[in-house]
């Protein structure tokens, strides 16, 4: 009797935490989809999650991402633009600044590009070994009070010959739209 009890209590205090989890992707993609427009290139698949507070939609297609992140809302690591890029998550391998590689249209704004090396596999922990890294582009949207990390990688650190995924990427860019706020009471 003991443990059919404890069995029950251990799945009582579960069941808030997996139907909270089952709710947070719908309010990620409708937060998302009231910030932006874009299309899904041909191929590729969307999935929805919270990271650091931001809503952020990830398409894929094998081991090509191209992250779409809403940032400096309430529970954002990241208030301002300026405060992610001066941010780890801004770096680059060695803790260095981003590579400044050009600029680019995206919604009607002339933004930065930036390119970074990010690690694709670590040594276990508590041992020493390589990593390999791979480069990872990415670009700061503004977004009326917030703002919008844009980003492609490609998960090897050995270029995929049969695919540009950096050609599609800047298709993406290029097609990537920035929704107005809507005021209260409009």
């Amino acid at each position: 009797m003991k443990i059919r009890s404890r069995l029950l209590f251990s799945l009582l205090l579960l069941t808030p935490v997996f139907s909270a989890g089952k709710e947070q992707p719908v309010k990620t993609k409708s937060e998302l989809a009231a910030a932006v427009r874009y299309k899904i290139p041909a191929g590729w698949t969307e999935e929805f999650s919270i990271n650091q507070g931001d809503p952020q939609a990830r398409l894929s297609r094998s081991l090509h991402r191209i992250k779409v992140r809403l940032s400096g809302g309430n529970g954002s690591r990241y208030k301002t633009a300026g405060d992610f890029l001066a941010g780890f998550e801004a770096l680059s391998k060695g803790g260095t600044k981003s590579e400044k590689i050009g600029t680019e249209a995206v919604s009607g704004a002339r933004v930065l590009l930036y390119r970074r090396e990010i690690a694709v596999t670590l040594p276990p922990p508590d041992t020493a070994g390589p990593a390999t890294f791979t480069r990872e582009e990415f670009c700061v949207v503004p977004a009326g009070k917030r703002f919008l990390v844009l980003s492609y990688s490609y998960g090897d650190s050995i270029p995929d010959l049969s695919y540009d995924g950096f050609k599609v990427w800047r298709e993406f860019l290029k097609g990537f739209q920035v929704l107005k706020e809507k005021k209260p009471g409009k």
